[in-house]
């Protein structure tokens, strides 16, 4: 499943695959969105890692 872009409360975010969690970020804040792309691919990780147990 790739990364994909979201909206949560009218702000931007990341999430993994159609399913996942929408982390938001504060628009036009690089820290801010970088944390929430890192979220969802943690959030990636976690999903792929339990369809292989």
């Amino acid at each position: 499943m790739p990364l994909k872009r979201c909206q949560h409360n009218n702000k931007p975010g990341y999430k993994w695959g159609d399913s996942g969690k929408c982390y938001t970020y504060t628009a036009n804040d690089k820290p801010s969105r970088e944390r929430a792309k890192s979220q969802a691919q943690k959030q990636g990780r976690a999903i792929e890692a339990s369809k292989h147990r």
